[in-house]
């Protein structure tokens, strides 16, 4: 939990729904900027109209109302970072209570979710939940902490991931499986590979290593990004390329355009907006939330 501004923190909280949407003011018709998934340890440093103002995990900032979290101490927060979990990586799922298959919905859940489990059977696993109540979650929604830590860091396995969100909404300031924009798609899936990546696209751009301009294949291997705006210092969209010319992106939904000015998915205006691809350095890092 280092990435913290502690200098003036009132304390910690664990997101307690699937998705908390983080807003730029304390009011629910203020602009989306930012989301944050459940299990999510973040700090808060006021509190305001029934909103705390909080920084997520990438280091954004901004405001998340209140039924959106729990404060704990800093004891709790210890014990859930360094508790054994699992990794949720379906699209969509549900928690159950009482009967594992049939038993009432506590929340549903989606990719990058992390939860302590208590138990792990053939079939289910028993996981904690911030507010302490325990729920049933289907074996095949999920990998182990083992498992995940095993996820192999290739351009194949970032396209794997990449695809299973074909057809996701854009949702300007959405980093789940329920909208994306941009980034947040590209830091989901990385992210799935134990990647964190910065949160905006101009960030992402400072953190890669140059592998050309990006409109040619032969300077590409599948997992580059690729970076568009109206110049270096104006980043303001990102794509995964997948190889065959072929890129993978949010822009309306997530879809599939193409840099051959020959194929039917080349997109002229976005092509004249490539600035550069990058190739990010496949290191591990902490999946923990």
């Amino acid at each position: 939990m280092h990435y913290f501004d502690d200098s003036d923190k009132q304390g910690l909280a664990i997101i307690s729904i699937s998705v908390a949407n983080i807003r730029r003011l304390p009011v629910f018709q203020s602009e989306l900027l930012n989301q944050t998934l459940l299990g999510t340890i973040v700090a808060y440093y006021d509190f305001q109209n029934d909103f705390y103002y909080i920084q997520n995990r990438d280091g954004h900032f901004g405001w998340v109302n209140k039924h959106s979290l729990i404060p704990v101490s800093d004891e709790k927060a210890h014990y859930w970072y360094h508790h054994p979990k699992i990794y949720v990586h379906a699209n969509y799922a549900v928690i159950r209570k009482g009967d594992p298959s049939n038993g009432p919905i506590i929340t549903d859940v989606v990719p990058t979710i992390s939860l302590p489990a208590k138990q792990i059977t053939g079939s289910y696993a028993t996981v904690e939940l911030p507010n302490g109540e325990e729920g049933f979650l289907p074996r095949e929604t999920f990998l182990t902490e083992e498992e995940q830590q095993a996820i192999p860091a290739t351009g194949e396995q970032v396209l794997l991931f990449a695809k299973k969100f074909l057809g996701v909404p854009y949702l300007w300031g959405g980093t789940s499986a329920k909208g994306f924009d941009c980034s947040g798609f590209v830091q989901t899936v990385y992210r799935l590979l134990n990647i964190d990546l910065p949160r905006d696209s101009g960030q992402m751009f400072t953190v890669g290593k140059p592998v050309g301009s990006g409109k040619e294949e032969s300077d590409l291997q599948p997992g580059d990004l690729i970076y568009f705006g109206k110049n270096r210092r104006r980043i303001n969209h990102v794509a995964i390329y997948m190889g065959e010319g072929l890129y993978i992106h949010a822009r309306g939904k997530v879809t599939i355009n193409s840099i051959r000015p020959e194929h039917p998915l080349f997109e002229p205006y976005l092509f004249d907006l490539i600035i550069e691809a990058q190739r990010i350095l496949l290191q591990r890092h902490s999946s923990r939330h």
